[in-house]
Formats: structure tokens, C-alpha cells, sequence
């Protein structure tokens, strides 16, 4: 069972072509559903390309997933000083007053490695991601939030595929295009 803080890494089988090659964060799961937010997939935007008030917004920007794709949405270790936050894990929070993140981001009290923002959200209805676990659609582990903002979004699936087992690595080289392999 998947438990807020971790991430789904996508099996090398599964086929979606949304989900395909994720790693996912896992923000909320409870008996009502799951929320979490791809954390390897560039949405090539900054921060500041849909806030240009914000000249200090030189954060880019993820797609988080396809449910709410018109809002924002962000994960911080910024804890209780973001009003409005939420915590995640022990020290990680999601969400929180953004008029107040935006002054924090104005005042430079905020680094990249601290927030991470994303355009909409994964999202799975009550009992759905239990299902798809037991289907084999998802690998769970654990990630040090700072290891997440500092990993490499290109390498990233395959890097938290080799931590679950070495072998898994090699689907990683792989073409998703069988033809160019």
C-alpha cells in the first residue's frame, strides 16, 4: 500500500502513454482516493512565464499529471512558514498560500532546491491505486526529498528502476519505439 511521500515508479510494461516512464510523488492516499504529481517530466516553462509579475520566478515548471491541468500546484520544505501548508512527510509539505509564497519568492527567501512546482496533478479514486498496484502497474520506493528536486528528470525513471533491482535498469536504454532498438 502506498503511504504520502512515497513514489510509484511506472513498470517498464506499462503502457499508457500518459504514465509511461513516470515517477510519481505521492502527496495524499486515504480511503477516499490518491494524489501525487510526476516529478520526471518538464512541462519547459518557468514559473515566471505564467506569472511575469514575478521576476524573481526562475523555477521551471512539471507536469504533474492530467487531472486540474489549468492550476498550479506545488510540493516545499518550507514547512509552517508558507502559511496554509500541508505536510506530506516528516519536513515536506504541499500547497500553502501562494500571495505569501509569491513575496517569499519576490524576497529571494526561496531556492529551487526548496519548491517544486507542477501543472496539474495524478490523481486515483477510492481503492483505484490499490488496484493498479495489484496489477503490477507501479514499483513503490522511497525518495529523500532532496534527492528528488536535485535528480536528473532525464534519468530519473530508470536511475529509481536500478534502486528496486538492478536488472530493471537495462528498460531504461530501451526506445519506446520498438523500431529504433
Amino acid at each position: 500500500m502506498v503511504k504520502p511521500g512515497e513514489i510509484l515508479i511506472a513498470n517498464p510494461f506499462l503502457l499508457d502513454d500518459y504514465f509511461k516512464r513516470t515517477v510519481i510523488y505521492t502527496v495524499e492516499h486515504n480511503k477516499t482516493g490518491s494524489l501525487g504529481f510526476i516529478i520526471n517530466k518538464l512541462q519547459g516553462l518557468m514559473l515566471k512565464d505564467i506569472f511575469p509579475h514575478l521576476k524573481n520566478g526562475n523555477f521551471p515548471l512539471y507536469l504533474g499529471g492530467p487531472v486540474s491541468s489549468n492550476q498550479l500546484f506545488y510540493t516545499h520544505t518550507l514547512g509552517f512558514k508558507l502559511k496554509d501548508s500541508v505536510e506530506i512527510t516528516d519536513g515536506v509539505f504541499w500547497g500553502g498560500n501562494f500571495f505569501e509564497l509569491t513575496r517569499m519568492i519576490e524576497n529571494e527567501e526561496i531556492a529551487n532546491e526548496d519548491i517544486r512546482f507542477y501543472i496539474g496533478y495524478s490523481g486515483w479514486g477510492a481503492h483505484q491505486i490499490d488496484e493498479e498496484m495489484e496489477k503490477n502497474m507501479w514499483l513503490i520506493n522511497r525518495i529523500d526529498y532532496k534527492e528528488l528536486v536535485n535528480n536528473r528528470v532525464e534519468t530519473m525513471w530508470g536511475d529509481e528502476l536500478n534502486k528496486i533491482n538492478p536488472g530493471y535498469k537495462a528498460f531504461s536504454d530501451f526506445s519506446f519505439d520498438p523500431s529504433l532498438n
